[in-house]
């Protein structure tokens, strides 16, 4: 397995934390951009400059690199040049977000249990949801009164 050669200190972004992707106008799935992730675009250039690309492997990126349509080293450029990340998004404060908004969240990852079963809604019985008031009593009255007049 070959080792890379590169200083990493020196690309600000290249992070298996970094959740950036872009817009690939160079590799096409069924003639359409495709979306890719930076972190694996910067480490299919510096597998490309350093010679550990397999032949035949990444041949689209292979060769936007050559002819200098690379979008993803155009952007490795501007990040060097300025010393810091400008294409950066944390996976793992993502990951932290949301997992914060699922602990908010009224029963985010509780068991339900009494307390939280109490602050529910009561419901009511089948009867009480079915039956307007006073629609029983004419019903039993119209029974009784078919009664009657059966016993007469």
């Amino acid at each position: 397995m070959t080792v890379s050669k590169t200083d990493f200190s020196k690309i600000p972004s290249i992070s298996g934390n970094n959740m950036f992707s872009l817009k690939c106008e160079e590799v096409l799935i069924r003639k359409e951009p495709t979306r890719a992730s930076y972190t694996v675009c910067q480490h299919t250039i510096l597998a490309f400059k350093e010679g550990r690309l397999p032949p035949g492997s990444f041949s689209e990126c292979v060769t936007a690199i050559r002819g200098g349509k690379c979008k993803a080293l155009k952007m490795m450029v501007e990040e060097v040049r300025a010393g810091e990340s400008l294409y950066f998004e944390d996976y793992g404060a993502l990951i932290a977000e949301v997992a914060s908004r699922n602990k908010e969240s009224s029963f985010g990852g509780q068991r339900k249990t009494k307390s939280a079963m109490s602050l529910l809604p009561s419901r009511k019985s089948k009867a009480e949801d079915t039956t307007k008031t006073g629609e029983f009593e004419a019903i039993t009255d119209l029974h009784s009164a078919l009664v009657q007049e059966e016993n007469t």
